[in-house]
Protein backbone atom coordinates (compact mmCIF):
# COMPACT_ATOMS: atom_id res chain seq x y z
CA UNK A 1 0.00 0.00 0.00
CA UNK A 2 1.60 3.36 -0.78
CA UNK A 3 -0.17 6.49 0.19
CA UNK A 4 0.84 10.37 -0.21
CA UNK A 5 2.34 11.49 3.31
CA UNK A 6 0.80 14.65 4.74
CA UNK A 7 2.74 15.87 8.02
CA UNK A 8 0.96 18.79 8.21
CA UNK A 9 3.02 21.66 10.40
CA UNK A 10 2.67 20.87 14.14
CA UNK A 11 4.12 17.26 14.02
CA UNK A 12 7.29 17.85 11.56
CA UNK A 13 7.90 21.46 13.33
CA UNK A 14 7.11 20.87 16.99
CA UNK A 15 7.09 16.80 17.42
CA UNK A 16 9.65 14.98 15.06
CA UNK A 17 9.40 12.13 17.60
CA UNK A 18 6.04 11.36 16.83
CA UNK A 19 6.82 11.56 12.80
CA UNK A 20 9.69 8.96 13.67
CA UNK A 21 7.73 6.42 15.65
CA UNK A 22 4.53 6.66 13.00
CA UNK A 23 7.32 5.90 10.33
CA UNK A 24 8.64 2.74 12.52
CA UNK A 25 5.50 1.61 12.38
CA UNK A 26 4.19 2.00 8.99
CA UNK A 27 8.00 0.20 7.96
CA UNK A 28 6.85 -2.52 10.02
CA UNK A 29 3.36 -2.92 8.43
CA UNK A 30 4.85 -2.42 5.12
CA UNK A 31 3.34 0.94 4.34
CA UNK A 32 4.59 3.11 1.79
CA UNK A 33 4.56 6.85 2.50
CA UNK A 34 5.22 9.42 -0.34
CA UNK A 35 6.21 13.01 0.19
CA UNK A 36 4.12 15.37 -0.49
CA UNK A 37 6.67 18.22 -2.37
CA UNK A 38 5.03 21.78 -2.18
CA UNK A 39 2.53 20.99 0.58
CA UNK A 40 1.31 23.98 2.68
CA UNK A 41 -0.21 24.02 5.64
CA UNK A 42 -3.80 21.93 5.74
CA UNK A 43 -4.58 25.09 6.68
CA UNK A 44 -5.71 24.47 10.15
CA UNK A 45 -9.41 24.12 10.44
CA UNK A 46 -10.41 26.64 13.10
CA UNK A 47 -9.38 30.51 12.93
CA UNK A 48 -8.38 30.07 9.15
CA UNK A 49 -11.84 28.89 8.37
CA UNK A 50 -13.73 31.53 10.42
CA UNK A 51 -12.00 34.39 9.07
CA UNK A 52 -12.25 33.66 5.04
CA UNK A 53 -13.50 30.03 4.18
CA UNK A 54 -12.80 30.44 0.52
CA UNK A 55 -9.04 31.30 1.54
CA UNK A 56 -9.39 28.00 3.49
CA UNK A 57 -11.25 25.84 1.25
CA UNK A 58 -8.34 26.80 -1.74
CA UNK A 59 -5.91 26.17 0.66
CA UNK A 60 -6.93 22.55 1.03
CA UNK A 61 -7.82 22.09 -2.48
CA UNK A 62 -4.28 22.98 -3.77
CA UNK A 63 -3.34 20.48 -1.06
CA UNK A 64 -5.56 17.85 -2.33
CA UNK A 65 -4.19 18.52 -6.09
CA UNK A 66 -0.85 17.73 -4.75
CA UNK A 67 -1.95 13.88 -4.24
CA UNK A 68 -4.20 13.92 -7.55
CA UNK A 69 -0.66 14.88 -8.98
CA UNK A 70 0.99 11.88 -7.51
CA UNK A 71 -2.22 9.25 -8.31
CA UNK A 72 -2.16 8.55 -4.62
CA UNK A 73 -4.67 8.88 -1.85
CA UNK A 74 -3.97 11.05 1.24
CA UNK A 75 -2.55 9.61 4.64
CA UNK A 76 -2.32 11.74 7.69
CA UNK A 77 -1.12 11.36 11.18
CA UNK A 78 -2.66 14.58 12.38
CA UNK A 79 -6.79 15.21 13.41
CA UNK A 80 -6.64 18.75 12.40
CA UNK A 81 -5.09 17.96 9.12
CA UNK A 82 -7.59 15.19 8.53
CA UNK A 83 -10.65 17.20 9.34
CA UNK A 84 -9.76 20.00 7.49
CA UNK A 85 -8.63 17.50 4.07
CA UNK A 86 -12.06 15.64 4.37
CA UNK A 87 -13.86 18.73 5.21
CA UNK A 88 -12.40 20.73 1.62
CA UNK A 89 -12.91 17.23 -0.64
CA UNK A 90 -16.60 16.33 0.71
CA UNK A 91 -17.47 20.00 0.42
CA UNK A 92 -16.39 20.49 -3.16
CA UNK A 93 -17.77 16.85 -4.30
CA UNK A 94 -21.28 18.11 -3.42
CA UNK A 95 -21.17 21.49 -4.87
CA UNK A 96 -19.84 21.65 -8.33
CA UNK A 97 -20.19 25.34 -8.88
CA UNK A 98 -18.07 25.81 -5.56
CA UNK A 99 -15.59 23.29 -7.17
CA UNK A 100 -15.49 25.25 -10.22
CA UNK A 101 -15.00 28.39 -8.25
CA UNK A 102 -11.74 27.07 -6.35
CA UNK A 103 -10.70 25.94 -9.96
CA UNK A 104 -10.65 28.81 -10.87
CA UNK A 105 -8.42 30.06 -8.18
CA UNK A 106 -6.30 27.44 -8.16
CA UNK A 107 -6.02 27.79 -12.04
CA UNK A 108 -3.63 31.07 -11.85
CA UNK A 109 -1.16 28.58 -9.81
CA UNK A 110 -1.70 26.06 -12.09
CA UNK A 111 -3.56 23.67 -9.97
CA UNK A 112 -6.78 21.68 -10.45
CA UNK A 113 -8.71 19.57 -8.41
CA UNK A 114 -11.06 16.79 -9.76
CA UNK A 115 -12.03 15.12 -6.71
CA UNK A 116 -10.59 11.86 -7.14
CA UNK A 117 -7.90 12.10 -3.98
CA UNK A 118 -9.12 10.63 -0.90
CA UNK A 119 -8.20 11.71 2.68
CA UNK A 120 -7.19 9.26 5.70
CA UNK A 121 -6.43 9.30 9.14
CA UNK A 122 -3.75 6.24 10.09
CA UNK A 123 -6.82 5.64 12.72
CA UNK A 124 -9.40 4.53 9.83
CA UNK A 125 -6.58 2.31 8.00
CA UNK A 126 -5.47 0.29 11.02
CA UNK A 127 -8.91 -0.21 12.44
CA UNK A 128 -10.04 -2.38 9.75
CA UNK A 129 -10.37 -5.64 10.16
CA UNK A 130 -7.84 -7.16 8.20
CA UNK A 131 -4.91 -4.71 10.02
CA UNK A 132 -6.80 -5.27 13.24
CA UNK A 133 -5.83 -9.41 12.64
CA UNK A 134 -1.76 -8.27 11.20
CA UNK A 135 -1.38 -5.94 13.96
CA UNK A 136 -2.18 -9.00 16.33
CA UNK A 137 0.38 -11.52 14.15
CA UNK A 138 3.02 -8.78 14.14
CA UNK A 139 2.85 -7.28 17.82
CA UNK A 140 5.99 -8.83 19.59
CA UNK A 141 5.71 -6.79 22.76
CA UNK A 142 1.92 -7.33 23.52
CA UNK A 143 0.62 -4.63 25.80
CA UNK A 144 -1.26 -7.26 28.25
CA UNK A 145 -0.39 -5.57 31.03
CA UNK A 146 -1.53 -2.06 30.26
CA UNK A 147 -4.74 -0.25 31.68
CA UNK A 148 -4.76 2.63 28.57
CA UNK A 149 -7.19 5.54 28.61
CA UNK A 150 -8.46 7.14 25.07
CA UNK A 151 -8.96 10.17 24.21
CA UNK A 152 -10.46 10.66 20.52
CA UNK A 153 -10.46 14.72 20.60
CA UNK A 154 -12.55 16.49 18.50
CA UNK A 155 -11.53 16.53 15.11
CA UNK A 156 -11.41 12.88 14.11
CA UNK A 157 -15.05 11.81 14.91
CA UNK A 158 -16.95 14.84 13.78
CA UNK A 159 -18.62 16.49 11.95
CA UNK A 160 -19.70 13.14 12.03
CA UNK A 161 -22.08 13.51 8.73
CA UNK A 162 -18.41 14.07 6.85
CA UNK A 163 -15.49 12.07 8.92
CA UNK A 164 -18.10 9.05 8.42
CA UNK A 165 -15.82 6.16 10.06
CA UNK A 166 -16.45 5.79 13.72
CA UNK A 167 -19.64 6.60 15.74
CA UNK A 168 -19.50 10.05 16.64
CA UNK A 169 -20.81 9.02 20.65
CA UNK A 170 -19.75 6.28 20.84
CA UNK A 171 -16.30 5.78 19.12
CA UNK A 172 -14.33 2.39 18.97
CA UNK A 173 -11.62 2.42 16.81
CA UNK A 174 -8.63 3.55 18.75
CA UNK A 175 -9.74 0.77 21.70
CA UNK A 176 -9.78 -1.51 18.98
CA UNK A 177 -6.43 -0.85 17.69
CA UNK A 178 -4.94 -1.10 21.51
CA UNK A 179 -7.04 -3.85 22.22
CA UNK A 180 -5.25 -5.82 19.13
CA UNK A 181 -1.95 -5.06 20.30
CA UNK A 182 -3.36 -6.81 23.98
CA UNK A 183 -3.97 -3.57 25.89
CA UNK A 184 -6.62 -3.34 27.85
CA UNK A 185 -8.67 0.07 27.23
CA UNK A 186 -10.56 1.48 30.40
CA UNK A 187 -14.24 3.67 30.11
CA UNK A 188 -14.61 7.03 31.55
CA UNK A 189 -17.00 9.71 31.84
CA UNK A 190 -14.43 12.39 30.32
CA UNK A 191 -13.70 10.34 27.60
CA UNK A 192 -15.05 12.23 24.60
CA UNK A 193 -14.64 15.84 25.77
CA UNK A 194 -12.53 18.28 23.91
CA UNK A 195 -8.66 19.16 25.39
CA UNK A 196 -9.33 22.72 25.10
CA UNK A 197 -6.32 23.48 23.02
CA UNK A 198 -8.47 25.82 20.88
CA UNK A 199 -9.49 28.24 24.03
CA UNK A 200 -6.32 29.79 23.87
CA UNK A 201 -7.59 33.15 25.00
CA UNK A 202 -8.80 31.89 27.73
CA UNK A 203 -6.15 29.14 29.01
CA UNK A 204 -8.38 28.47 32.35
CA UNK A 205 -11.06 26.63 30.31
CA UNK A 206 -8.29 24.55 28.58
CA UNK A 207 -7.12 23.47 32.28
CA UNK A 208 -10.28 23.15 33.89
CA UNK A 209 -10.69 20.60 31.02
CA UNK A 210 -7.57 18.87 31.91
CA UNK A 211 -8.12 18.85 35.34
CA UNK A 212 -11.40 16.89 34.78
CA UNK A 213 -10.20 14.46 32.76
CA UNK A 214 -6.86 14.01 34.11
CA UNK A 215 -8.69 13.89 37.93
CA UNK A 216 -11.19 10.96 36.80
CA UNK A 217 -8.05 9.05 35.58
CA UNK A 218 -6.06 9.25 38.57
CA UNK A 219 -9.19 8.28 40.90
CA UNK A 220 -10.63 5.14 38.44
CA UNK A 221 -10.19 1.63 40.39
CA UNK A 222 -7.47 0.26 38.40
CA UNK A 223 -4.31 2.48 37.86
CA UNK A 224 -4.21 3.83 34.31
CA UNK A 225 -0.57 3.71 32.79
CA UNK A 226 -1.14 5.78 29.83
CA UNK A 227 -3.59 7.75 28.09
CA UNK A 228 -2.89 7.67 24.13
CA UNK A 229 -4.05 10.31 21.57
CA UNK A 230 -4.06 10.43 18.18
CA UNK A 231 -3.59 14.42 17.79
CA UNK A 232 -0.28 16.05 18.46
CA UNK A 233 -2.54 19.27 19.47
CA UNK A 234 -4.27 16.79 22.36
CA UNK A 235 -0.82 15.35 22.79
CA UNK A 236 0.78 18.54 23.90
CA UNK A 237 -2.17 20.21 25.84
CA UNK A 238 -3.06 17.50 27.70
CA UNK A 239 0.54 16.69 28.77
CA UNK A 240 1.53 19.92 29.19
CA UNK A 241 -1.49 21.20 31.18
CA UNK A 242 -2.26 17.93 33.17
CA UNK A 243 1.75 19.37 34.93
CA UNK A 244 0.60 23.07 34.98
CA UNK A 245 -2.98 21.64 36.89
CA UNK A 246 -0.65 19.84 39.12
CA UNK A 247 1.76 22.46 40.25
CA UNK A 248 -1.27 24.76 41.04
CA UNK A 249 -3.98 22.85 42.86
CA UNK A 250 -1.34 20.51 44.63
CA UNK A 251 -2.85 17.46 43.03
CA UNK A 252 -1.05 14.02 42.09
CA UNK A 253 -1.72 13.98 38.15
CA UNK A 254 0.93 12.19 36.89
CA UNK A 255 -0.69 10.03 34.20
CA UNK A 256 1.76 10.11 30.90
CA UNK A 257 0.02 11.13 27.49
CA UNK A 258 1.17 9.06 24.42
CA UNK A 259 0.50 9.24 20.80
CA UNK A 260 -0.96 5.99 19.24
CA UNK A 261 2.12 5.76 17.24
CA UNK A 262 4.14 5.45 20.00
CA UNK A 263 2.24 2.82 21.82
CA UNK A 264 1.85 0.72 18.75
CA UNK A 265 5.69 1.04 17.91
CA UNK A 266 6.38 -0.05 21.28
CA UNK A 267 4.08 -3.43 20.49
CA UNK A 268 4.93 -4.15 17.20
CA UNK A 269 8.91 -4.65 18.35
CA UNK A 270 10.63 -0.89 18.36
CA UNK A 271 13.30 -0.49 20.94
CA UNK A 272 12.09 1.84 23.89
CA UNK A 273 15.52 3.80 23.67
CA UNK A 274 14.65 4.50 19.70
CA UNK A 275 11.84 6.46 21.00
CA UNK A 276 12.03 9.70 22.50
CA UNK A 277 9.70 8.39 25.27
CA UNK A 278 10.39 10.87 27.86
CA UNK A 279 10.44 14.03 25.85
CA UNK A 280 7.24 15.30 27.13
CA UNK A 281 6.43 17.39 30.87
CA UNK A 282 4.83 13.91 32.42
CA UNK A 283 7.62 11.45 31.71
CA UNK A 284 6.25 8.03 31.12
CA UNK A 285 8.72 6.35 34.12
CA UNK A 286 6.23 3.96 35.74
CA UNK A 287 5.20 2.45 32.63
CA UNK A 288 8.83 2.61 30.72
CA UNK A 289 8.94 0.21 34.31
CA UNK A 290 6.44 -1.64 33.67
CA UNK A 291 7.31 -2.06 29.86
CA UNK A 292 10.96 -3.32 31.05
CA UNK A 293 10.08 -5.90 33.80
Amino acid sequence: MEYAFFLGCTIPLKLPHLEKAFRDVASILDVKLKEMDGVSCCPEPVSLQSLNIDTWMTLGARNLAIAEKMGLDILTICSGCYETLKTVSVLLEEDEKYLEKINAILKKINYKYTGKTKVYHFVEIFSQPEWLDKLKELAVKPLDDLNLAVHYGCHLIRPSKIMQFDHPEKPEKIDLILEALGAKTVDFATKLECCGYCARLQEEIGENLVEEKMTELCELEEEVDALIAVCPACTTQIDRKEKIVARKKGKELDIPVLYLAEIMAIALGVELEDLSLKQRSVKPNKLIEKLTT
